[in-house]
């Protein structure tokens, strides 16, 4: 009974309770079942381990283990390989991968209705590229201040200390910097209604404009950038953004570009300094969309809504952490050197400026020479718009005309120009200006989006819109042109105690009268600064008549299709030219 006992075990252990063994062998259905399962517990894993058989026994129990294991692994392999291969033959119909050709040339492309086909970059597109990001640094702009004049240094240090971005001690601000703005304020300088007042101070002076813990109270600023096709420029824009932004304080500054349409490899170079930026704590937002043009959209409002659309996060940085800026920076695909924008912010503070801008120019084929560019918005201060022509017949207006013959800076009805700083106060208030297209069921003249918010603007208080001629831009113009347009218009500075024959007549070398190459027009990018450049402007009253040049076709066109008119500006019931947002460095003491 022992021996018996112990084979029947097994059984038991298996799921089967004792003293009902008998039903469960009688209910297999065949005789000499139990036998066998005796013998496949005998011939088991676990009888090989537990070394209950013989050595015979051993060894074709175990080449039974094996053969029994290895089909199992054989079978799961060969499933895996089979799925492999029917994937990629599924992958390989409909993916819409695109083979590439060293020829540089066609593409075989699978269609795929569900995604568009990506077309791969030629060789010169791909040495383009290394050479780009091989440097990852402005190519076209590092040379503005390389050989700058050391007086040149010393005024820039000094004139800009005033928009350092880093937070001065109140101690250090005396009785009388505190007592000026009140002053001021109480002379009817810096008046203004109490509403307006009351608007403003809410905006620009509450406690939650510093956009939470951490945030510079600094003086802030928004740059606003509109890319399509920037793959050339996108190194000297960003090359310049990190050496403002150190300047004004990286805390102060927050960047937003928006992308669209472009078909070269601006989205790809964006994403990497996106990356770069923010390592080094620079707040950027990039937005970039497939969008383009219609055929028959309208210019103008396809316009309006782009540049509207890098002026998005402004107001959600407001109502998501109560964050306001006390600058707009908007910028074209233009290259400025990091002076000309610091030039273009210190006088839009220093003049408390609704709407500040430099001068742009392109080379003129029919005149041989670098004439002034945006006509199409740019207005003199009586209406007339201003030439495409060299320095001397830009404006026609007679003080204008001296004013910018000597570099000064200038009030204009409206002007852009590749960049503009705009007092943010009338984006914030109520009702909101933003750029749009003209209301022609009003009988609006279609003019440009630049040119309407420039109206805006006076009509909204902030009239006080000034050209600075000392900034300089340049587009290049065709081929024809033997030397770059910002080369022309900015020649190098040449040694002129070399020249024979030539003595310095009186003056020192610090004089900006004294060298005549900062007294000609198309001077060295180092010009001296004058003290009549710091003074501030006597603005006048906006001219009853703008002349409009309208654009109201849709699609491609050369340029404006209406005839131009006098357009009869609104006549407003308040002062436009007073100041209503002081933005002035009384505040840095």
């Amino acid at each position: 009974m022992s021996s018996s006992y112990s084979q029947m075990r097994p059984l038991t252990g298996a799921g089967t309770a004792p003293g009902h063994t008998a039903n469960s062998m009688s209910t297999s259905g065949a005789p000499g079942s139990g036998s066998n399962t005796m013998r496949r517990r005998k011939y088991s894993s676990i009888s090989l381990m537990r070394g209950s058989l013989s050595s015979s026994e051993n060894k074709d129990n175990f080449l039974v283990y094996l053969r029994r294991r290895g089909a199992s692994a054989l079978s799961l392999l060969a499933g895996v390989l089979i799925g492999l291969i029917i994937a990629s033959a599924l992958m390989g119909g409909s993916s819409g991968a695109s083979s590439w050709h060293p020829s540089g040339g066609s593409l075989s492309t699978n269609w795929n209705p569900r995604t568009k086909p990506t077309s791969l970059p030629t060789l010169e597109q791909r040495e383009r590229i290394i050479k780009v990001l091989g440097t990852l640094t402005g190519r076209h702009t590092r040379f503005c201040l390389r050989k700058a004049q050391k007086a040149y240094r010393r005024q820039v240090y000094e004139r800009y200390e005033p928009i350092v971005g880093y937070q001065r001690k109140n101690s250090r601000r005396g009785v009388l910097s505190r007592l000026v703005p009140k002053l001021l304020k109480k002379r009817g300088f810096f008046s203004h209604s109490d509403h307006e007042e009351t608007e403003i101070n809410k905006i620009f002076h509450s406690d939650l404009r510093n956009g939470g813990k951490g945030m510079s109270q600094g003086h802030k600023y928004y740059f606003a950038i509109n890319l399509y096709n920037s793959f050339d420029i996108i190194p000297d824009l960003f090359s310049n953004m990190f050496r403002v932004s150190a300047i004004l304080g990286y805390n102060n500054v927050f960047i937003s570009v928006y992308e669209n349409g472009s078909s070269d490899q601006t989205k790809a170079l964006l994403r990497v300094f996106d990356a770069l930026c923010r390592s080094v704590g620079l707040r950027v937002t990039i937005r970039s969309s497939q969008r383009r043009r219609g055929a028959f959209a309208h210019r103008i409002e396809y316009l309006a809504e782009v540049r509207n659309a890098a002026l998005v996060p402004l107001q959600e940085l407001r109502d998501a952490t109560g964050e306001v800026f006390d600058s707009i920076i908007f910028m074209n695909d233009v290259l400025p050197c990091v002076d000309d924008l610091l030039e273009l912010i210190w006088q839009s503070r220093r003049q408390n400026a609704g709407i500040t801008c430099g001068s742009d120019y392109i080379y003129h084929d029919e005149v041989g020479a670098p004439v002034f560019y945006d006509n199409w918005v740019a207005r003199d201060i009586n209406g007339t718009a201003l030439e495409n022509a060299p320095f001397e017949n830009v404006f026609h207006d007679t003080e204008s005309t001296h004013r910018f013959q000597r570099h000064l800076p200038i009030q204009v009805q409206s002007c852009w120009n590749g960049i503009a700083i705009l007092d943010p106060a009338p984006m914030y208030a109520h009702p909101h200006v933003r750029f749009r297209m003209a209301n022609l069921p009003k009988g609006e003249c279609s003019a440009s989006e630049c040119s309407l918010i420039c109206n805006d603007y006076w009509e909204a208080g902030y009239g006080r819109i000034i050209m600075i001629p000392r900034v300089k831009l340049a587009y290049e113009g065709s081929e024809s042109s033997k030397q770059s347009v910002f080369h022309l218009i900015h020649p190098e500075r040449r040694n002129l105690t070399t020249i024979r024959g030539y003595t310095r007549l009186g003056g020192n070398a610090d004089d900006p009268h004294s060298d005549p190459q900062d007294r000609s027009w198309h001077g060295p990018h180092d010009r001296l600064f004058r003290q009549e450049e710091s003074e501030a402007i006597v603005f006048k009253q906006p001219p009853p008549y703008v002349w409009c040049w309208g654009w109201d076709g849709p699609g491609d066109l050369d340029g404006p299709d209406v005839e131009p008119i006098w357009e009869k500006m609104p006549n407003l019931t308040f002062d436009p030219v007073i100041v209503r947002h002081d933005r002035s460095f009384v505040e840095l003491g």
